[in-house]
């Protein structure tokens, strides 16, 4: 399947779009990406999950360094509309308590 990331801003806010899976050949974009926006002085990342199908280990660890990071700067982290097998692991490894999870953007 194919792998697409993009950043955009809704209602001020960074969101980091991920599309198609997110595993171990393409975690190093999501790293990148989650970094440069760290480094900007918004308040949360938001990463809608609406279009991942797939997230492995090595994306988790992503996410959970950054988190991380941004928890130790009084920042968060949320994800938005995951969906099928991403919304079962987030709530099957209890992740969904450690992350912020919202139904929509409209939600942030």
């Amino acid at each position: 399947m194919s792998f697409k990331i993009h950043v955009k801003k809704i209602k001020g806010k960074p969101v980091l779009e991920i599309i198609g899976e997110l595993t171990g050949e393409n975690v190093g974009k999501i790293a990148v990406r989650l970094e440069r926006l760290r480094k900007t002085t918004a308040r949360l990342i938001a990463v809608d999950l609406s279009r991942t199908t797939f997230i492995d280990s090595h994306g988790l660890g992503a996410f959970v360094y950054c988190w991380r990071l941004l928890e130790n700067e009084h920042r968060d982290l949320v994800f938005v509309s995951p969906q099928g097998f991403i919304l079962n692991m987030l709530h099957n490894t209890n992740l969904d308590r450690v992350f912020k999870v919202v139904d929509s953007i409209g939600d942030l």
